[in-house]
């Protein structure tokens, strides 16, 4: 039974209810809240009332719907997550790590990892995959610099990568998963963008099916589910026990989650699983691959199509930096991206991308590259080019050392007590714990004035 046919049984029971939510099932619902969501939404909403299941200790329902997602994905154990991927990326480092164990983790995480390393007291060990200055993004994950550095530090327990990026770039996850083999370490999968890819093998290869141990997926990203519904695998082969990542979640999981998204997270699996899911999917991945191949004969514009995810669309203008081209798009065509650098404007496709929204893109980056518009002035900075961290205190033990704020220029070789991250996409510039390089200062002269330090 679904966890909807199981809400629509329990109605027939016609019990009155003294329990939160205090909404009474849709009984009230504030004005402004009825005016753009309704009334239908509340009355699926409920506690963990008798006869309901916990998703804390899940042995009904919830462990019903969880059980038929780890066949969908062929996973030992899935999890459902109602608080986003950065909660399941959280409780995989909980549940593996411990004080003083070190970490292998892709400098282009997101920042979710330092709250994990922050609960853990683990040592990060970063490292930088290639950067592409060309784009103003990071490549994928040299393997071979990827098992040298495991065979330098054969004390590292965990592997933490980003595949896909953000903007779809893939890394051979099946290689990175033979090498932690080798050296007996757990390989953790942040495959956040990549929730598509059990269901139209096209656009990627699902780590789990590559060997990782642990990955965590958002459906919300690219699957249309509700924010911020998420899922956390543990692999097949994996011998991560179900019962230590239970035991993570919940301690950083509400004690009162939302059913309406337990049930968009099941229902969204459903679909995606189903033959009409999968054609929608097909569809959705025709459509992007027409639009991109008519907006490449377009002159002075680029696509990125080096091994990447084709439901992310990065794309460059000549003589328009991404700022400024995301700027255009946005005031005269009122066309919002998910995200700019200097280089490029990444455009985010899912299953709510209609033709439509297709054709209104395309004609709008045909209409300003005829305009040939040159600015001559950009008025922004330079992209940073990601370096290699110097770390003077892991997160754990900075945590709580006394700061004080200090103008950036005054903040040369001082330890930063703040994480500063561009959102989108979350990926830290610095970390609390780091010296604050030169190049750090001339990337964040444009973004601020005053940045905090250690006392």
């Amino acid at each position: 039974m679904s966890i909807v046919n199981f809400i629509e049984e329990y109605k027939k029971s016609r019990r009155t209810l003294y329990t939160t939510p205090s909404h009474g099932q849709g009984s009230f619902v504030a004005p402004l809240s009825k005016k753009l969501i309704g009334s239908r939404f509340f009355t699926c909403d409920y506690s963990e009332i008798e006869g309901f299941d916990n998703l804390s200790n899940p042995k009904g329902i919830i462990k019903s719907v969880q059980d038929y997602a780890a066949q969908v994905y062929e996973a030992k154990s899935t999890f459902f997550l109602t608080n986003g991927s950065s909660s399941g990326v959280t409780a995989a480092m909980y549940a593996l790590l411990t004080r003083g164990d070190k970490v292998l983790i892709a400098r282009n995480c997101h920042k979710s990892v330092y709250n994990g390393l922050v609960l853990t007291g683990a040592v990060p060990v970063w490292i930088m995959p290639q950067y592409n200055k060309e784009w103003g993004i990071f490549e994928s994950i040299n393997t071979e610099y990827f098992a040298e550095i495991l065979h330098k530090n054969k004390d590292i327990r965990a592997v933490i990568i980003t595949n896909p990026t953000y903007e779809g770039v893939m890394t051979d996850i099946y290689k990175i998963s033979l090498i932690c083999k080798k050296y007996n370490v757990k390989l953790i999968v942040d495959e956040a963008h990549g929730a598509l890819w059990n269901f139209h093998k096209s656009l990627g290869t699902p780590a789990l099916l590559q060997g990782a141990d642990i990955v965590v997926q958002s459906l919300h990203k690219t699957a249309g589910a509700l924010n911020p519904s998420a899922l956390l695998h543990i692999g097949k082969e994996s011998s991560v026990e179900p019962k230590h990542i239970q035991e993570a979640l919940n301690l950083i999981t509400t004690t009162s989650p939302s059913y309406p998204l337990l049930i968009n997270i099941e229902s969204t699996i459903k679909y995606l699983d189903s033959e009409k899911g999968k054609l929608h999917i097909f569809e959705t991945v025709k459509n992007i691959n027409r639009f991109i191949r008519s907006i490449k004969t377009i002159p002075n514009l680029e696509v990125y199509t080096n091994n990447n995810d084709v439901t992310k669309i990065l794309v460059k203008v000549t003589n328009l930096s991404g700022f400024e081209l995301s700027d255009i798009l946005f005031n005269d065509y009122k066309i919002e991206d998910e995200l700019a650098n200097e280089k490029s404007v990444l455009f985010l496709t899912g299953l709510g991308t209609t033709k439509s929204k297709l054709k209104k893109l395309e004609k709008a980056l045909f209409d300003l590259c005829a305009k040939n518009i040159k600015i001559t002035q950009s008025g922004y900075y330079t992209d940073y080019v990601p370096i290699e961290p110097r770390v003077r205190y892991i997160p754990s033990l900075i945590w709580e050392k006394p700061c004080k704020e200090v103008e950036l220029k005054y903040s040369l070789s001082r330890v930063c007590m703040e994480l500063i991250a561009d959102y989108p996409p979350g990926i830290p510039v610095l970390l609390p714990g780091e010296v604050i390089k030169k190049e750090h200062i001339e990337y964040l002269a444009s973004k601020r004035q005053k940045i905090r330090v250690l006392l």
